[in-house]
């Protein structure tokens, strides 16, 4: 079974050609079925499955140097993965017979997401009554089963389906991250046995029955920190990948109005460094972040607030840092930066749009950890 490194190289290695079907992934407004093949083929999708169910149980690190690394390749199908591979855990969280008909045939499944609480749950014989409609679909494309969040009697519930018991509205038109295919959900008073559904707050703390199930740390890690890590990684990943490309372009890119090279005028060496030196920031603070939670939990200890706070603020600083340099290696690009073929203003478009996600919401993300750091109740609806 390959480890840590071997994946991560996979990963590494097939990012130039994610780069080379970008554009005709963001056409298409999907991934294209050899790009979810490969990453099928690597082993990336059961990172987070239990052995038990003939997962890799591995760790956070290991699933953000994946993503990192396809990001640098494609912004979009760094998330995509992402996003596969923590609704795996999340699945490997639920009752014991929902996992063994998830991972009946095969140790992953292809899962998406959404946490919004917009759909109802009414109670009835043996489990629910679920309807309701999603947005930010991410995966459901190429979905086998669909997770949807739906408020119950006594708050909000996560519920899972066999995709065909969903269905799926084509509506994801937008400027950015076009080729995640997130396009709305839809249930339509459907029946949700019981053993396929979990309390939303079990999930954010790490309470989950996988935590009863699965000895493993992973299966105690609370959500919220989690995913605000683990959806950092391939936007970040995207960066390093077009501050490569910016460094490539300003070797041969001839600046017409002054008939030198870009790579010899002081303006872009001046950008070269300032975005070199953001990004290494913020792959410093992240990784810190994600080791810090492998630790707490390897230990046999436990995120408080305060913890869940930080990993939320580490999440929304890294994808606002990365944003800023994105921004400024764009202009930087110049005016043919921004045709259609070139990554420069895919790339920036795509960090723009997922800096719009709730949780990278930097301005709430600042006044949250504020609050929780002067201790301070942030209230029980709070995204931490």
């Amino acid at each position: 079974m390959a480890d840590r490194d071997e994946l991560i190289a996979r990963a590494r290695e097939l990012a130039p050609g994610l780069a080379e079907r970008a554009q005709a992934a963001e056409e298409a407004r999907e991934l294209p079925q050899e790009t979810i093949d490969e990453l099928t083929e690597a082993g990336f999708l059961e990172v987070l499955v239990p052995k038990a169910r003939g997962g890799r149980e591995l760790d956070l690190v290991t699933l953000c140097g994946i993503s990192r690394e396809l990001g640098a390749g494609c912004a979009a199908t760094g998330w995509v993965t992402s996003i596969y591979m923590l609704h795996n855990w999340l699945a490997s969280l639920f009752p014991a017979k929902a996992q063994e008909e998830v991972f009946a045939e095969r140790p992953y499944a292809y899962i998406p997401c959404t946490l919004a609480p917009t759909g109802r749950a009414e109670p009835a014989d043996g489990g629910f009554q679920v309807t309701g409609r999603w947005s930010w679909g991410t995966g459901i494309m190429h979905a086998d089963w669909a997770m949807v969040s739906a408020m119950g009697e006594a708050g909000p519930l996560v519920c899972l389906l066999p995709v065909d018991e969903v269905i799926v509205h084509d509506v994801w038109f937008t400027s950015g991250m076009r080729a995640t295919g997130s396009n709305d959900i839809e249930v339509a008073g459907r029946f949700v046995p019981a053993h396929r559904v979990v309390p939303l707050a079990d999930f954010g703390q790490g309470a989950a029955p996988g935590a009863d199930l699965h000895e493993g740390p992973a299966y105690r890690w609370p959500s919220v920190p989690v995913l605000a890590l683990a959806g950092a990684a391939p936007i970040l990943g995207a960066a390093e990948g077009l501050l490569a490309s910016f460094k490539e372009r300003m070797l041969k890119r001839v600046m017409v109005y002054y008939g030198t090279r870009q790579a010899d005028r002081m303006s872009g060496q001046i950008k070269l460094a300032k975005a070199t030196a953001e990004l290494a920031a913020a792959r410093l603070l992240l990784d810190d972040a994600i080791g810090h939670l492998q630790r707490t939990y390897e230990e046999g200890r436990e995120y408080t607030i305060a913890d869940r706070a930080r990993a939320r603020l580490v999440g929304a600083q890294v994808v606002s840092t990365v944003r800023g340099a994105v921004n400024d290696l764009c202009v930087a690009s110049g005016a043919s930066g921004q045709m259609s073929h070139m990554p420069f203003q895919r790339v920036q478009r795509d960090i723009n749009t997922i800096s719009g996600h709730v949780i990278y919401d930097v301005d709430e993300t600042y006044a949250l950890f504020g609050m929780i750091d002067l201790g301070l109740d942030p209230g029980p609806a709070a995204l931490v």
